[in-house]
């Protein structure tokens, strides 16, 4: 990942130089276009919908430079609740997730993000057999289906561009 200097073969923390970054701690306002779900059978679901119950406390990106993938997201956070939401697009889908993933989750609980779940929002639009591939791994790994119920003012809150799975960290 790119928030480490470590190599392959230490065992210590994979975001153990992750203190040493600035996450821009500033709260960004509810008309900002965040990177959420498009549309759904309730009607669009947008930033605003997202927003007017949860905010964006800060915005990531982070490279994976083993597994050569860019990770893209945001924390959000709702009522002291904290979740690190991570995009999977096609750039992500089918390429080497392993050490990537672990990072993730590892950052997403560590005292810089404090998040209690991560979110990956899995794009679509990607190759179908890939999508249901990386689904499924992530299901074993404990990832399960959810909605964005919990972080909007709808119920059943779905998108048909993203899935979303999501693990308590």
């Amino acid at each position: 990942m790119g928030m480490h200097n470590k190599s392959n073969t230490d065992n210590d923390s994979l975001v153990s130089d992750s203190g040493n970054r600035r996450f821009g701690g500033r709260r960004h306002d509810s008309g900002a276009q965040l990177p959420t779900p498009s549309t759904s059978p309730y009607g669009p679901v947008n930033s605003a919908a997202f927003a007017s119950h949860a905010h964006v406390a800060e915005w990531v990106e982070i490279w994976d430079y083993a597994g050569g993938v860019r990770f893209r997201g945001f924390v959000g956070e709702k009522d002291g609740d904290r979740a690190l939401f991570i995009f999977f697009d096609r750039s992500v889908i089918g390429k080497d997730l392993k050490q990537g993933l672990m990072s993730l989750l590892e950052l997403s609980g560590s005292k810089d993000f404090d998040c209690t779940k991560l979110v990956v929002c899995v794009d679509r639009a990607a190759d179908a057999e890939d999508v249901r591939d990386l689904s499924r791994d992530l299901g074993w790994v404990g990832f399960e289906l959810t909605t964005l119920d919990s972080w909007s003012n709808r119920t059943a809150c779905t998108s048909d561009k993203w899935l979303f799975l999501e693990m308590e960290v």
